[in-house]
């Protein structure tokens, strides 16, 4: 076919895209190590000499998506796309077939009577850690296939995403199913190109907002680049974790339909710092919570709980407020950070396990004082990762009111 032949275009493609980034043979070999891949500089240059056809594996997946948002950076590159470069590294195998080049020695096929097998206990366990870790009702997964724009991202969605990248990197040993390892190794890598952009964006939380945001890099082109990089990144990650999950569906490896509904308990506690660790009573018993020191902060704590053996991912909690005639006066959502900055939400309950978060109490009496006395009860809910709420008992405020002014003494008049 000659010098028009897709092979000879997919080599020169990669060469121009690769020289566009910037990066160095070392720094991409680097970048995929660190993805549990192996791309050293023997495989990635016969691949830009035309001399091999780079398989339909994960490596290709993580070449293009490490040196595209660079090239366009650096360079100006436009972006065409993971299935653009799919379908050329498609044609190019095609061509490969028509011309009698060699290519790599295929895997040998799993016998049926394998593939039919009882799943390998470690695989089991594996697949129950990445689950844990990247949990089917989580609001990251609803908040990423639901989002429009993704011009800011809330930590409660970019926390666990990230705190999944490195747990699920280093988990070792290998699937000893090699179709489970490879698909695998596609998630952790395209989980690690949407975590890289996520790294790169602005914390606003000092602000007020619990959310990243793309940085201004000083033009609307630029910003709307930048932007376009955090999308790519997102549409390689959804399709990735479909793929595992019914990869896993397929070979018996998630866990059984839930026996029962969920029977989730919420309820509103008052609490205070103790020992680096939060000592939570009953709101009447607030007022008994004196601090040895004038500086310990209190907190209302919002304390759920599973009753039976299922554990659901708690993703937001928070209070409501109303007046007398029972309509709404006002709700509160405890924040994602709680006491030193530290991630709260979203957590993932156990079987009959508990979890809680913590707001700060002044902050609560100060908003509670601003309503005056249009607000006659309260009570706490709790959202969990598939939209389902749940909320506790009602409470007076005269039940509130002793550990309120306790933690915010009215002035003296």
């Amino acid at each position: 076919m000659g010098e028009t032949s897709a092979r000879v275009r997919l080599a020169e493609e990669l060469l121009k895209l690769k020289n566009a980034s910037g990066l160095t043979y070392t720094q991409i070999e680097s970048q995929a190590t660190k993805q549990g891949l192996k791309l050293g500089r023997s495989k990635l240059s016969s691949w830009l000499k035309g001399t091999n056809v780079p398989q339909a594996d994960t490596s290709f997946t993580l070449l293009v998506q490490l040196l595209e948002p660079r090239a366009r950076t650096r360079s100006g590159v436009a972006v065409r796309g993971l299935p653009w470069w799919r379908a050329l590294r498609k044609e190019a195998a095609a061509d490969r077939e028509a011309t009698g080049v060699p290519k790599p020695a295929a895997r040998t096929a799993l016998p049926a009577t394998q593939v039919d097998a009882a799943p390998h206990p470690g695989d089991v366990h594996k697949a129950t850690r990445l689950l844990n870790l990247l949990p089917l009702d989580g609001h990251w997964l609803r908040w990423l296939q639901d989002a429009e724009t993704m011009l800011k991202i809330p930590l409660i969605v970019s926390d666990p995403l990230c705190d999944a990248h490195r747990p699920l990197q280093n988990d070792r040993p290998a699937y000893a199913d090699p179709e489970l390892h490879a698909a695998h190794q596609e998630l952790v890598a395209a989980l690690g190109a949407l975590t890289y952009e996520f790294n790169g964006m602005t914390d606003i939380s000092d602000e007020g907002q619990d959310v990243l945001e793309i940085n201004n890099p000083g033009t609307p082109g630029a910003r709307n680049d930048l932007h376009r990089q955090v999308c790519q990144a997102r549409d390689g990650f959804l399709p990735a974790y479909d793929r595992m999950i019914n990869l896993l569906n397929r070979k018996n490896l998630l866990p059984p339909a839930p026996k029962s509904p969920l029977d989730i308990t919420v309820d509103l506690l008052a609490a205070r710092w103790a020992h680096e660790g939060t000592l939570a009573v009953p709101l009447a018993a607030g007022a008994m919570l004196p601090s040895p020191g004038p500086t310990a902060p209190y907190f209302f704590a919002v304390q759920v709980a599973s009753r039976n053996d299922q554990g659901p991912q708690i993703v937001a909690v928070g209070i409501e407020m109303v007046k007398p005639d029972g309509t709404l006066a006002a709700s509160y959502r405890f924040p994602a950070r709680g006491p030193a900055h530290r991630p709260q939400l979203p957590f993932q309950l156990t079987a009959y396990g508990a979890g809680q978060a913590l707001a700060n109490a002044p902050e609560v009496a100060v908003a509670l004082r601003a309503l005056g006395n249009t607000v006659a009860r309260v009570r706490p809910f709790a959202h969990t990762g598939s939209g389902q709420v749940f909320h506790g008992e009602w409470r007076p405020m005269a039940e509130l009111q002793p550990f309120l002014d306790m933690v915010l003494p009215t002035p003296a008049s």
